[in-house]
């Protein structure tokens, strides 16, 4: 078996992997490159294999940076089935229906070119084929299985095995677990090689146990000031945790009345989608839902679905706190508020998530004082706060502990999906700690795989 990486080599995103055997050509992940122009450019290069060739496609989840260059790879050739979980389904068809209707506001404002069209998306989504977790799939010479990630509704890593041969899996995203919503990550089975991601592999989040406190210390505070707290938060998983735990602190805490506005339209559609499959939500979370309470609804909170009831955002009575994508702060709606409040020192931003080099998010994360907003150059009064609890990929710690779980330790782990330095960190310490050989595999890298 060969594993080629096409994609998450030494930076976060653009997820890629082809494995081949005699047989069968099976790709883990198509996802979009993100974070600069730089980024951009590469999403519209060919693929450095023949999409036609491409046996069946297993997607580990609905976030852009795997699954945003399915509809590229689809009108470069691809043929075959798309496999995912029930939720990723759902979740994907969303996801890319938004990213190409951004394209297309961006084509037409910025005369921009587009990597897919509308047509692109509707073939995907009818390629693909629901699969639970744990259900085998049998291909020519191969077969795989999705097991529960913990990262967003429905995330899986899969676990591929040669017949008579090695067995490898991939992680894509891990989740920082104890989640509020998800059920914790599956045990990883018996490997010959692990590609894991490394998003974190050099740091450790803070306690989960201090972001409702942190979050709830916010509220007050924006309400004492009459403020502005801005939350740019990632649509899937990232928003529903916060919209769960500011249902629990608004509706089961003394807190002065609050408006909220919701100003994402893929969030709106992505909650919606999580209460399809409370099933697959853990026992608390299950417990509320199974007493009638709706998870992401609360007194106060305002769904914003179309550009006038967004732009009226700006009207409302102070104080307020306005959830909109995009997490990284460089697209989507976030956008206008941030132009709007950065240079406000009652305002608030709170970093719920990771920023890629080269966002705004970053350079806020960083510290920069001066940042450039749709055009317009802002000098930076509102307070900058971040909280990687709420991160939802795990930390160091949290993959070494997932890798040592394990049936029995891999053979070899290769850690892709992170920036170079936070790579090479995993890698050191799953050697140090582990002793198993780790290395951090470079873009288009061919390794073989046996057992």
């Amino acid at each position: 078996m060969k594993i080629s990486f096409h994609g998450a080599t030494r930076e976060v995103t653009g997820s890629c992997y082809l494995v081949e055997t005699e047989k069968t050509r099976l790709l883990v992940d198509c996802g979009m490159f993100q974070g600069s122009a730089f980024a951009d450019a590469k999403n519209f290069r060919n693929f450095s294999f023949d999409p036609k060739t491409i046996d069946a496609i297993a997607v580990t989840h609905a976030h852009l940076d795997h699954c945003g260059r399915l509809p590229k790879l689809q009108k470069d050739g691809f043929r075959g089935k798309i496999y995912c979980t029930p939720p990723t389904a759902k979740l994907v068809t969303i996801v890319l229906e938004n990213a190409e209707q951004i394209m297309e506001d961006d084509a037409r404002r910025e005369l921009r070119p587009k990597l897919y069209e509308h047509d692109d998306v509707k073939h995907v989504t009818a390629r693909i084929s629901p699969v639970e977790y744990s259900q085998r799939v049998r291909l020519d010479g191969l077969t795989f299985r999705f097991r529960d990630a913990g990262h967003i509704l429905g995330s899986a890593f899969v676990e591929i095995e040669e017949t008579g041969g090695a067995r490898i899996a991939f992680s894509g995203d891990l989740g920082n677990m104890p989640d509020p919503i998800l059920k914790p990550t599956a045990q990883l089975a018996q490997q010959d090689a692990l590609v894991i991601e490394s998003t974190y592999g050099n740091r450790l989040h803070e306690q989960t146990d201090t972001r409702k406190h942190q979050l709830r210390t916010l509220l007050e505070r924006t309400l004492k000031e009459k403020g502005v707290l801005i939350i740019p938060a990632f649509a899937i998983e990232r928003t529903q945790e916060l919209l769960y735990e500011l249902n629990e602190i608004i509706e089961h805490t003394r807190i002065a009345p609050v408006d909220l506005y919701l100003d994402s339209p893929l969030a709106i559609r992505a909650s919606d989608v999580f209460r399809e499959f409370p099933e697959y939500y853990n026992r608390n979370a299950l417990r509320h839902v199974s007493a009638g309470d709706d998870l992401f609804d609360f007194p106060g909170l305002h769904k914003t679905l179309t550009h006038e009831e967004s732009k009226a955002i700006n009207d409302a009575p102070r104080p307020k706190v306005i959830i909109a994508g995009s997490g990284m702060m460089n697209g989507g709606r976030i956008r206008h508020h941030l132009q709007r409040y950065l240079g406000d020192p009652k305002s608030t931003v709170l970093i719920v998530g990771y920023q890629a080099h080269g966002t705004l998010g970053r350079k806020l994360y960083t510290g920069e004082r001066h940042v450039d907003v749709l055009g317009k150059r802002i000098t930076v009064q509102a307070r900058i706060a971040s909280n990687g609890a709420y991160s939802a990929h795990a930390d160091q710690r949290g993959l070494i502990k997932w890798i040592q779980s394990a049936e029995k330790l891999p053979a070899h782990v290769y850690c892709t999906h992170g920036e170079e330095a936070a790579s090479a960190a995993l890698a050191s310490r799953v050697t140090e700690e582990l002793g198993i050989p780790a290395d951090v595999p470079r873009w288009e890298q061919t390794i073989e795989i046996e057992r």
